[in-house]
């Protein structure tokens, strides 16, 4: 089902080859110049993207949602509980992700499923009242938590894939594992796609070079809570890198986790990056969520400095 507010059609063979204007103007009994004014201010999504093109040629089987225009003489229909926002500026926004979610659209996701950036774009448009677009410059897995950036234009969206790619971001991860971690240790193995089981990976020979810097952070019982930084950024890196050396993410059963779990114990807890306006230092910092926090109490596991660790640091306010 879509979510709240959001009006859903499939394009059946009588709609087929129509421009997009055409078709959301039979479907919704709007006037052409009206369904035109819908694509064009992007209130229109087609297979789970904007699409602002009227021209668009519909297919059998595409998927047509209309979001809802906030209307300043009606009160706004009821929208999915907020994204917790961490930080936001002109130029990117910075929210706490709920596991399970997924980053952005991919074709593993559910019908009527939103993605993150879906749902924050939904969020910010009734906020603005207007249409909001955001742009994805990296991504964590849908079985994690934590801190998730967007941009907010295509400068934006540039200048942080650049300093992605040329590592200048700076990323912090908390998980918990079972096995024996080193106090310290830097992980550098290649990563491949495990030929046996399509979507998991595994280390070995012609692989992409991957490396993963490690530290323990506290025992409990029968469980560690580590902080992993990535130095690279393959798919599943940390998963698999964690169950390389015997120390797999308690939960997460697709890499050999056995101890029982809500879900995979892992969290995106920071991010250290120049802004992309300017060049000052910018430090996130998301909260671990409440299913996280209570299965390292039940486990004897300390986070770092107490309740403080679950307390967003100060972000720094850059200029839009």
């Amino acid at each position: 089902m879509p979510e709240a507010g959001v009006t859903r059609y499939l394009v059946d063979p009588g709609l087929s080859g129509l421009r997009l204007d055409q078709g959301l103007a039979q479907l919704t009994g709007l006037s052409r110049r009206r369904a035109k004014t819908l694509v064009a201010e992007g209130w229109v999504w087609v297979n789970g993207r904007a699409c602002r093109v009227e021209s668009r040629v519909l297919q059998v089987g595409d998927v047509v949602d209309v979001l809802p225009v906030p209307d300043p003489l009606r009160p706004p229909q009821p929208l999915p509980p907020p994204l917790p926002v961490l930080y936001e500026d002109g130029w990117l926004v910075a929210v706490n992700k709920p596991p399970g979610m997924l980053t952005q659209p991919a074709p593993e996701r559910l019908p009527g499923e939103l993605s993150t950036v879906e749902h924050l774009a939904l969020q910010l448009s009734y906020r603005e009242g207007h249409r909001v677009e955001l742009k994805v410059v990296h991504r964590l897995d849908r079985i994690a938590s934590g801190l998730v950036l967007f941009a907010k234009h295509h400068d934006a969206a540039a200048a942080l894939s650049r300093l992605f790619a040329g590592r200048s971001v700076d990323k912090v991860y908390l998980a918990v594992v079972s096995g024996h971690p080193p106090a310290e240790t830097t992980i550098n193995a290649p990563i491949a796609p495990d030929p046996l089981l399509p979507g998991r990976f595994r280390v070995g020979a012609g692989g992409k070079k991957a490396a993963t810097r490690l530290r323990l952070v506290a025992h409990g019982e029968g469980v560690f809570l580590v902080e992993v930084r990535p130095l690279t950024g393959r798919t599943h890196q940390l998963r698999v890198h964690l169950q390389s050396i015997g120390c797999p993410i308690v939960g997460d059963t697709l890499y050999g986790s056995q101890t029982e779990a809500p879900r995979p114990m892992l969290h995106a807890f920071g991010l250290s990056l120049p802004h992309p306006k300017g060049g000052q230092k910018l430090q996130l910092t998301a909260p671990v969520p409440l299913d996280f926090l209570a299965f390292c109490r039940s486990h004897g596991l300390a986070l770092p400095e107490g309740e403080e660790a679950v307390t967003p640091a100060p972000l720094s306010s850059s200029g839009s």
